[in-house]
Parts: structure tokens; C-alpha cells; sequence
């Protein structure tokens, strides 16, 4: 399958898709966030730090955490540039202000990690990502090689090496 995000197209949907809860957090992940709250409060609104602060960034249980969402659509990390949804983690880290790039569910989308030992991973198809097939079809770019960096990190180089040789067209 051919993916390439088309943020312009996009607008960043998937940091403000509608529904009950946010992208899911490993339970590792939690302290990670408290610790670079104060780093990222500045590039995310001011109703969204006031959600944060009142209510907190998380919901859930251990093993089931996610983060929590504004109006019940955008991430409340996500921050808006040039009209486009982005996350306040990936913008602190690219700034050097962080060693964290974003939760691995987020880095990882448009792939979904299942199961116990975290070893399905499955494609979730999207309307709001239909312009990135095309985008993938025209850069000719699998949706694995478009998630290399995310798949190398949390599964390793190897990993990702094993994975391209065996669905390499």
C-alpha cells in the first residue's frame, strides 16, 4: 500500500479527528509528558492549557491511557500553523527543546499497533487520509517506508530493514 501524508491537503486530520478520546499512550509515556508540559504549554492555546490544567492531559487507566481531547476532536497538544493542525511535542523537539519527538501512537499513524506484546501492526484507513494514497501512489512510497523513522524507533533498524525487504514491490 502506497502512503504519503498531504498535510496540505489534510490539514492535519489526524491530531483533530472527532470522538470520544485522543491517540493512545504507552504507560511510559505518561511521565514523558508531565515532564515537557511546561515546554510545550507555549505553543498550544489558551483553552487548551486551561483543559489541561483543569482536567489534565490524560484519560484512562494503566495499559489503556490516552491523551485527552478538546470538544471531543482535537488533541489538546495540538497547536494550529499556517492553518494546519500540528503536535507541540514534534514542534519542542525539532526546536531542540525536547529529546521527546511525540507518543509512539501518533509518530507511528497511519499504522495502529495491536495486541499484547505490541506486535500487530495494521494500516487504518481514513477518509481524511485518502489524498495520502494518491500522494503515495505518485511518490511511489509504501505506507512502510512513509513510517520509517517511527518504525525504527520503536521496533529498531533491523526491524525496519526485514520489513522492507519481505513487501518490497
Amino acid at each position: 500500500m502506497k502512503f504519503s501524508c498531504d498535510l496540505k491537503k489534510c490539514r492535519g486530520a489526524c491530531c483533530t479527528l472527532k470522538g470520544a478520546g485522543g491517540a493512545p499512550l504507552l504507560n511510559e509515556e505518561v511521565s514523558i509528558i508531565r515532564k515537557n508540559l511546561k515546554t510545550v504549554e507555549k505553543y498550544i492555546s489558551k483553552e487548551h492549557n486551561d483543559l489541561i490544567k483543569n482536567e489534565g492531559f490524560l484519560l484512562g487507566e494503566e495499559d489503556d491511557y490516552s491523551i485527552h481531547s478538546f470538544d471531543y476532536r482535537e488533541c489538546v497538544f495540538a497547536f494550529y500553523e499556517d492553518g494546519i493542525a500540528k503536535c507541540s511535542f514534534q514542534k519542542a523537539y525539532n526546536n531542540g527543546e525536547s529529546d521527546f519527538p511525540k507518543p509512539i501512537s501518533c509518530h507511528l499513524f497511519p499504522i495502529r499497533v495491536y495486541g499484547k506484546k505490541r506486535k500487530i501492526l495494521r494500516y487504518e484507513e481514513l477518509y481524511e487520509c485518502s489524498d495520502a494514497l494518491a500522494k503515495g501512489e505518485e511518490e511511489n512510497v509504501s505506507v512502510f517506508e512513509f513510517a520509517r523513522e517511527s518504525l525504527e524507533r520503536e521496533y529498531g533498524k533491523e526491524f525496519y530493514k526485514e520489513l522492507k525487504k519481505k513487501y518490497s514491490d
